[in-house]
C-alpha cells in the first residue's frame, strides 16, 4: 500500500506544480519513479501519461473558465503534437531505458536554457504572425508529441516554449492552452501504451487522481502569480531535473 500513497503524493505534488507552468507533470513524475520508487522507465512512462490526464483536464477546466485559453492555436498545434504520439509511443518500447533517460535530460536542460536567455515580445493577436513561424511551430509541435510520448511528458515542456518563443503568446495564455494540448496527448498516450500492454491500470488510477486534485490547487494558484515569475519558475525546475536524469542515465 504505500506504493499507491506514495504514487498518489508524487502526482499531487506534480499536478500542483505542473499545472503552474503548463505542464503535464511528467517531468516530475517520471524521475521520482525512477529514482525514488525504482521503476523501469517504461513503466514509468506509462504511470507518467495516466496521471498526466488527470492534472491536465482539472487545470484546463480552471483555465478556460478563466479565459486564459486560446482554443483555435491549441487545435491547430494539437493535430500535429497527435501525428507525434501516435509515432512516439510505438518507437518508445523499441528502445532502452537509458537512452530515453539520456534524451528526457538533455531535452529539458535545452527548453530551460531557452527559457531563460530568450526575449519574450508579447503581442494581443498571436495568429498574426508570419507563415514561417506558424509552419515551425507546426513543426515543433510534431516533434514536441514524439518525444512527449517516449518519455512520459504531457509535451508542455516544449509546448510552452513553442507558443511564447516562436508565436510570442503571452505566458498565462500558453499555459492554459498548454493544458488543453495536454489533455488530448497525455490520453492519446495512454491508451496507446495501454494497447501496448504496458503500465498497470491499478497503480494509475491512484495517479490520476492524485493528478486530478494537484491540477486544480496549481492552476488556481498560477493565475494569482506575476508572468516573469512563472517563467523563471519554468526554467529552474527542469535545469534541476535535467541534470538528475543524466546522472541516472549515465551511472
Amino acid at each position: 500500500m504505500l506504493s499507491e500513497v506514495l504514487i498518489f503524493l508524487i502526482s499531487l505534488v506534480a499536478g500542483s506544480l505542473g499545472s503552474m507552468l503548463g505542464l503535464g507533470g511528467g517531468f516530475f513524475i517520471v524521475p521520482a519513479l525512477v529514482l525514488f520508487l525504482g521503476f523501469p522507465m517504461h513503466e514509468a512512462v506509462s504511470l507518467s501519461l495516466a496521471s498526466i490526464c488527470g492534472i491536465a483536464s482539472s487545470s484546463f477546466l480552471i483555465y478556460a473558465k478563466s479565459g486564459t485559453v486560446n482554443f483555435k492555436l491549441g487545435f491547430s498545434l494539437e493535430f500535429f503534437t497527435f501525428l507525434g504520439v501516435l509515432i512516439g509511443s510505438i518507437f518508445a518500447n523499441h528502445l532502452s531505458s537509458s537512452f530515453l533517460e539520456f534524451l528526457f535530460g538533455i531535452v529539458l536542460i535545452y527548453v530551460s536554457f531557452r527559457m531563460i536567455k530568450s526575449p519574450v515580445k508579447y503581442k494581443k493577436n498571436p495568429t498574426s504572425r508570419r507563415t514561417f513561424s506558424f509552419a515551425f511551430a507546426y513543426f515543433s509541435s510534431f516533434i514536441a508529441g514524439l518525444i512527449a510520448s517516449m518519455l512520459g511528458l504531457g509535451g508542455g515542456v516544449l509546448k510552452v516554449p513553442i507558443m511564447t518563443l516562436i508565436l510570442n503568446v503571452p505566458i498565462k495564455m500558453a499555459i492554459g492552452t498548454s493544458e488543453l494540448m495536454i489533455t488530448i496527448t497525455s490520453f492519446t498516450a495512454t491508451m496507446s501504451y495501454y494497447l501496448q500492454g504496458v503500465g498497470k491500470i491499478y497503480y494509475e488510477l491512484f495517479g490520476l487522481t492524485g493528478g486530478f486534485l494537484g491540477g486544480q490547487l496549481g492552476s488556481r494558484t498560477s493565475l494569482k502569480m506575476k508572468s516573469p515569475l512563472l517563467k523563471k519558475l519554468f526554467a529552474l525546475v527542469l535545469g534541476c531535473l535535467s541534470v538528475i536524469m543524466l546522472i541516472k542515465a549515465t551511472t
